[in-house]
């Protein structure tokens, strides 16, 4: 499956898409029959053509089979994803990378660990940028190339599938823009 989402993004790339950026690695929530079923076949179309465009774009497609919330995970499900769900200890550290694809639009971006069930972010951002995309910190690029630490404090929380993620978030401020990716995770007891 990542060998698909990487030529798929590595085609999109080169045909100029409108989109901006996503979560490359590790291996995020990608879309699946689940997401269809849940968020209608426009929605999820217009999220398939452009894996890493705003979330406004794809909600002016919604229709009225739309019964997900695109606000959190880009409306991608659980259910589809279940093959990349991943074990963590608290204190393990997990290496990101962005695919920025267009970076012209200035925002604040932030990495947080989200309860699935109310879509809050638990405890304070594992990672903050008040200035994202920031193209003046590198090389290396510290807010494309990053890592973040699991906190024990999720422990009891996040002890099961599908109850946490850790979602990289960026808001474009300027065009008022959403850019959103999940990595679903566990906590090892």
């Amino acid at each position: 499956m990542r060998a698909a989402f990487l030529k798929a993004f590595s085609l999109l790339a080169v045909i100029g898409v409108s989109g901006h950026a996503v979560v490359e690695a590790p291996t995020p929530r990608g879309t699946g029959p689940v997401q269809r079923e849940r968020c209608g076949t426009a929605l999820t179309t217009q999220l398939e053509k452009d894996i890493a465009s705003p979330i406004e774009d794809a909600m002016k497609k919604a229709d009225v089979n739309y019964n997900c919330n695109a606000y959190l995970c880009r409306g991608y499900q659980l259910e589809d994803n279940l093959e990349n769900v991943q074990s963590v200890k608290a204190g393990d550290v997990i290496d990101f990378h962005i695919a920025l694809i267009a970076g012209h639009h200035p925002g604040y971006a932030n990495v947080s660990v989200v309860d699935l069930t109310t879509n809050r972010v638990l405890g304070e951002p594992l990672r903050y940028w008040a200035d994202w995309p920031d193209s003046t910190s590198g090389p290396p690029r510290n807010d494309i190339d990053f890592n973040v630490t699991i906190p024990e404090t999720l422990s009891s929380a996040c002890d099961m599938a599908g109850k946490c993620a850790i979602q990289w978030y960026w808001w474009a401020s300027k065009n008022k823009q959403t850019y959103e990716s999940c990595v679903d995770f566990y906590m090892e007891q």
